[in-house]
């Protein structure tokens, strides 16, 4: 990864212009000033430019006037009490009353003053606290949908607002003008509802404003009244949270030296041509020949580079899924899906590069023709050599006077400076992954790990309970759960299931939320790690998560034995009863290969299937005991064509869930 030097091939970028005192929004709090209108004429849309020019003030975001917490503002500055006023200014407070030096006389007064001054500390501390509470309420409530309610949530976001009436011959309407540095939104509104919703980028290419239709729909939907919402139920929220990003995108931009909304278009342009170019080689392989279109997306989705969309499922902004529940069975509405989100933020310190404003971060014919041998080396199995550039740097004009150099004598010019904004990828939702994984990852991402966290995998992916018993080798969790069974003439049955997971072995954990990242390269790579633990999770959460519920009755034994016999009693393939329950017992290792091996009775003797979970959630059968593979003739013949140890990976693959591949193959090869 090329680390950004100052003076690449990337033009400097002009400085902005500072906007005269008298500005349209010197009065914004007066909507009847004649100059209020940024408009002019009604045919020519408003530049934010003329509404105002420079980005949000961070000092009025979220409503404080100095940051977003109380305790960074100026609450609490004026002080209406005189154990207030003692409990902050020290001697000085006792000088105003004319005792100075008394707590040190030895004397109850001396004493009765320290005492004072000690319940003023707490008192005053306590309000403090109280007003940080209240203060941390108010900023999540982001308040109901209204005319009033959607200017003040603009405000809080740090962007500028207005109003405009209208006469026409349907009645009057108003619209409300919420405009930043690089942004203007307009929502008509006719009798307090929302009508109408238009959002544009005047300053941006044409690369961000195509996609404007597209989030206009969304916040029009995010402000629509639904049929059991009405003005006191309908909450501003999911609004907030589109708005919040405009903002926040808006606020990081320097127009026009760097424009965080084209930064995130470029990156979609060259996911995007990559997307592209995988879905048409798929259509070259032999199992995807009579395949639609839409499974080749999906396909290319969850096994190659993943699909990058602009504003979708009711968010703005770019995401790249990687991941669909069901993924084998087919696309359908409401399908949990897996994405990571790109986003801006501020650069935090050094060590972090930063943004850079590009639409080329992949060469246009994809694959490298003449790969050196070091990248085939590193290159995936069977998979491309792709053809990643390195855009030039994104410089802005600096502020600071040039400096003199200390060595030669001579003034230095400093009249660029890199962008304090960096790329941030999102995971939504978070991803729970071993510790290795996770220390690789973040090295890939030249992002630093918290080295001293020490929750286990386990601990992450299932919380102990209040009553659960520590115990550092192995941990047993003991579940109930309601399998639907679907039968060959349509009809659907319940069978309940009493699995049990057994931890091996502890193996620390992370979860991943969130990581800085300065080229979408990076995002794809980790990609096939991300899809194997993603199935793992959905394969274990159906059997042990929220859905199930702790065992109504419980497994009869003679013998209580500690938690080590008894999974070395599993291990051994003991017995397992089953009753009126179908129980089967799932081993989880994590190192070191992902693997599962799950135990059930089958054809009256002990069963065991090991699966092996590789990059981009591919199931492989590494061990099993119910197909016997060594017979011969006519009854081999049968057996091959009934099932086949591919067919048991891929079973698992389709059905995502253990219980009902339990079920599946003991109907199969129980028959």
């Amino acid at each position: 990864m090329a680390t950004p030097t100052p003076g690449g091939k990337h033009p400097a970028a002009q400085a902005v212009a500072t906007p005269p005192v008298s500005t349209p929004f010197s009065a914004s709090n007066h909507p009847s000033h004649p100059a209020f209108s940024p408009h002019g004429p009604r045919s020519v849309v408003p530049s934010p430019q003329q509404v105002k020019k420079s980005p949000a003030n961070s000092n009025t975001l979220y409503g404080y006037p100095g940051g977003n917490h109380p305790t960074n503002s100026s609450f609490g500055q004026g002080y209406d009490s005189p154990s207030a006023q003692l409990a902050l200014s020290g001697n000085a407070g006792l000088d105003g009353l004319g005792l100075e030096g008394m707590g040190n006389l030895g004397t109850p007064m001396g004493g009765g003053v320290g005492a004072v001054l000690s319940g003023a500390r707490a008192d005053e501390d306590e309000r403090r606290r109280k007003l940080g509470i209240v203060m941390d309420v108010l900023k999540a409530n982001k308040g109901r949908l209204s005319e009033a309610g959607i200017e003040r949530l603009a405000r809080r976001v740090g962007l500028e607002s207005l109003w405009e009436d209208h006469m026409g011959s349907g009645g009057s309407t108003r619209t409300l003008i919420i405009a930043g540095s690089a942004l203007a939104l307009d929502i008509d509104f006719a009798n307090n509802v929302v009508k109408k919703v238009s959002l544009s980028f005047p300053e941006s290419p044409e690369i961000v404003t195509r996609h404007t239709d597209k989030a206009g729909a969304i916040l029009l939907r995010d402000l629509e009244f639904r049929p059991t919402e009405s003005p006191l139920t309908k909450m501003l929220d999911r609004f907030a949270a589109n708005l919040e990003r405009l903002a926040q995108l808006d606020k990081l931009s320097v127009i026009p030296a760097l424009n965080c909304h084209e930064a995130i278009a470029g990156i979609y342009e060259s996911l995007e041509k990559l997307h592209l170019w995988e879905v048409e080689r798929l259509k070259d392989v032999g199992e995807m020949v009579e395949k639609d279109g839409d499974e080749m997306e999906r396909t290319a989705m969850c096994t190659k580079s993943g699909k990058p969309l602009m504003h979708t499922r009711d968010r703005l902004g770019l995401s790249l899924d990687y991941w669909q529940e069901k993924r084998r069975v087919g696309g359908k509405l409401g399908q949990k899906t897996w994405s990571i989100m790109v986003d801006c933020a501020p650069l935090p310190a050094l060590g972090y590069l930063p943004i850079r404003v590009s639409e080329n971060w992949i060469s246009a014919d994809i694959q490298k023709a003449n790969p050196p041998a070091e990248d085939i080396l590193l290159a995936p199995e069977h998979g491309p050599i792709l053809d990643w550039l390195e855009p030039d740097n994104t410089l802005l004009p600096s502020a600071d006077p040039p400096k003199a150099d200390a060595m030669e004598g001579v003034e230095q010019a400093t009249d660029q400076k890199y962008p304090e904004v960096m790329f941030v990828a999102k995971f939504d939702p978070p991803v729970i992954v071993p510790y290795a994984l996770a220390a690789q990852i973040h090295h890939s991402m030249n992002a630093p790990m918290d080295m001293f966290q020490t929750t286990t995998f386990d601990g992450l992916m299932f919380p102990r309970g209040p009553d659960d018993k520590l115990d550092n080798d192995s941990r047993v969790i003991s579940r109930e759960v309601d399998v639907p069974i679907f039968t060959k003439d349509g009809g659907k049955t319940i069978h309940k299931h009493q699995p049990k997971l057994w931890i091996a072995k502890v193996d620390y954990g992370r979860i991943l939320t969130e990581l800085p990242f300065s080229h979408p390269r990076q995002l794809v790579e980790m990609l096939p790690a991300l899809r194997q633990y993603v199935l793992l999770s959905t394969l274990l959460m159906k059997s042990f998560g929220p859905t199930s519920r702790p065992p109504s009755v419980e497994t009869k034994t003679t013998n209580r034995k500690s938690k080590k016999a008894e999974f070395a009693d599993f291990m051994a393939r003991t017995s397992i009863s089953d009753g009126d329950f179908v129980r089967y017992d799932v081993a989880l290792f994590t190192q070191p290969i992902l693997k599962l091996q799950v135990a059930f009775q089958f054809k009256g003797r002990d069963a065991l299937v090991e699966f092996a979970i590789k990059l981009n959630g591919v199931v492989e059968v590494i061990g099993q005991n119910i197909l016997d593979q060594k017979k011969t003739g006519d009854e081999g013949k049968a057996k091959q064509k009934t099932l086949t140890v591919a067919d048991l990976g891929k079973i698992l693959e389709i059905t995502e869930d253990i219980g009902i591949w339990v079920e599946f193959v003991k109907r199969r090869l129980e028959a």
